[in-house]
């Protein structure tokens, strides 16, 4: 089974590699060709390599799991800091060094979110162009502006650099959660990822992603202290609403599959179906635009984007018609079933020793693996901190 699926998956990236260097002469895609080819080599190296591990063991002391958060929190809070104190020149410098672009201000995905609920709240159709409020129409869900309605105007664009450095706290948070329930080889790739592009990228934006990576860990603390259908129905709203918000999110439904081994578990499961179905019936109009923006945003000059629209557009942009399915839509959603077939392999493997905590932890990777299919792969486009869910 491992070598059936190494070799279609070498293959594949075959394919992608020779495609990549057939559009070497074209000027929009020539700057790929060089990071393609290393991240194949790298990609073919950890398969190659993988083979002849049969265990690896790194144990770190009982404090890491705090340094990682800590490392998660000052490497986002202290630039940012540096450009609220006036030193943009500074700050500048070591966003450039981080590889993370600045935004146009601080916490600029939560501004435009908060900005959207106050233009709600003083009675504009945000969700048109030429509102008289907004720039341009927000692509978020209605369920978004359900914010305007807690008290004391808490999610206002007056709070932004407040509520923006809280989210730093609580998304580092969630870090050292999830390392300490990882082993000595997760925990370092944690602190790799704590100080890379696409989660420090999630926390300087103070993008609402970052409360999908919350509710995915609540879920699992919830259900694991009280294992019963009605917690698994609070679990349940919780996924619906994040869903109302950007849509996508409806994905992390499958974090509820569990709960059908539960007497009446099933009523939970298909009441959150028909609850999901029914908002985006509902909301279809809304929901057509909301993924038309995001199938849009080809940027092919940008080095945080990812996606299969702009991936497509690299290797296929000036072949084939932009129009319909091509060839790379398909060869990257062969890939994706590859993927898939390692997840099950991996699964069969590990069903003899199943226990709560792996059912945990299994699904917290379906629930992070969903929400980057979801956008990434079917909705075709995500900034780099997509990339964040999947450190679930």
């Amino acid at each position: 089974m491992s070598w059936a699926l190494f070799i279609v998956t070498f293959a594949l990236l075959v394919v992608v590699l020779i495609q990549v260097l057939r559009t070497a002469n074209n000027s929009a895609t020539a700057n790929y060709v060089a990071p393609t080819m290393t991240a194949c080599a790298v990609l073919l190296g950890i398969f190659v390599f993988g083979f002849f591990i049969r265990a690896a063991s790194i144990h770190v002391g009982r404090a890491f799991a705090w340094l990682i958060g800590l490392a998660s929190f000052l490497f986002a809070f202290v630039p940012w800091m540096v450009l609220t104190s006036g030193n943009t020149d500074l700050a500048a410098t070591m966003y450039r060094g981080l590889r993370v672009p600045q935004g146009i201000e601080r916490f600029w995905d939560l501004s435009l979110v908060l900005q959207s609920v106050d233009c709600d709240a003083w009675g504009f159709n945000v969700f048109v162009d030429n509102n008289g409020c907004l720039k341009d129409a927000a692509i978020y869900g209605p369920g978004m502006l359900w914010l305007n309605k807690v008290p004391f105007d808490v999610f206002s664009f007056s709070h932004v650099l407040a509520l923006g450095v809280i989210m730093m706290v609580i998304s580092s948070l969630a870090l050292v959660w999830l390392a300490r329930e990882s082993s000595g080889i997760g925990q370092i790739t944690l602190l790799a990822a704590a100080l890379g592009t696409p989660w420090l990228l999630l926390l300087e934006r103070g993008n609402i992603d970052a409360v999908l990576i919350w509710v995915a860990i609540v879920v699992v603390l919830i259900v694991r202290r009280w294992p019963n259908a009605w917690v698994w129905s609070i679990a349940a709203l919780l996924i619906w609403l994040v869903g109302t918000w950007k849509y996508y999110p409806f994905a992390m439904g499958i974090m509820l599959l569990p709960a059908i081994r539960l007497r009446r578990g099933w009523m939970v499961f298909g009441g959150w179906v028909f609850a999901s179905l029914s908002y985006v019936l509902l909301t279809w109009s809304n929901f057509k635009f909301s993924m038309q923006s995001n199938s849009n945003m080809t940027e092919i000059g940008d080095y945080v984007v990812l996606g299969r629209v702009p991936v497509v557009a690299r290797m296929f942009g000036s072949i084939f018609p932009a129009q319909g399915i091509q060839f790379g839509d398909l060869l990257i959603g062969l890939l994706a079933v590859a993927a898939v077939a390692w997840g099950a392999a991996c699964a069969l493997r590990m069903r003899s020793r199943e226990t709560a905590k792996i059912t945990n932890i299994a699904v917290l990777a379906a629930a992070g693996s969903a929400l980057f299919l979801s956008s990434v792969l079917v909705g075709g486009f995500g900034w780099a901190y997509k990339a964040a869910f999947l450190l679930l």
